[in-house]
């Protein structure tokens, strides 16, 4: 069997996402209309271990005003996979106990050296599994970027109304 051809240290079928790769750190912000806001910690690692996916495992803290951790809150394991046209899915078990499957395009902005550095990727998800409890959770649109070498990202929820609601944002 050939050695999968390698760009960026990546197998070349998502090589488009090889610019998720890494250790991030940082804060963020939430707090829906209902909820009032709050800081978190967040930690999200997504690796590749040479075959066509990434896995991704993320953490994150409620931090009081003076940004000491509290308590856990939300975990996320998941698998990101390509697809055609920088096309990705990302398959995502969530610790509220819910799966979701999303799916968006990676739009390149920035690359030096077979090196992406400014990127984004709307996702939005298509499939949802849960358990009754987590009846008005019905999915999700996110956006993430890598900007001036930071991860930033987005998560608005879509519950009961028809139109998604702002949940959490974090630069890493």
């Amino acid at each position: 069997m050939a050695e999968p051809q390698l760009i960026a240290g990546v197998p070349a079928p998502i090589a488009h996402l090889s610019w998720l790769i890494g250790s991030w750190l940082g804060v963020g912000v939430g707090g829906e209309a209902s909820r009032k806001p709050f800081q978190f910690a967040q930690e999200i690692q997504i690796g590749c271990d040479g075959r066509e996916f990434l896995t991704h495992v993320s953490r994150s803290w409620l931090l009081d005003a003076a940004g000491n951790r509290i308590k856990p809150t939300a975990v996320e394991f998941g698998i990101w996979r390509a697809t055609e046209n920088n096309g990705a899915i990302l398959q995502l078990t969530h610790s509220y106990g819910y799966s979701e499957t999303l799916t968006g395009s990676v739009e390149v902005t920035g690359i030096n050296t077979a090196v992406i550095t400014g990127a984004r990727l709307q996702l939005h998800t298509i499939r949802i599994m849960r358990p009754d409890d987590t009846a008005t959770y019905r999915g999700s649109e996110r956006i993430i970027g890598l900007v001036d070498g930071r991860l930033l990202w987005r998560l608005d929820t879509l519950t009961t109304s028809e139109q998604p609601a702002a949940h959490v944002s974090a630069t890493l």
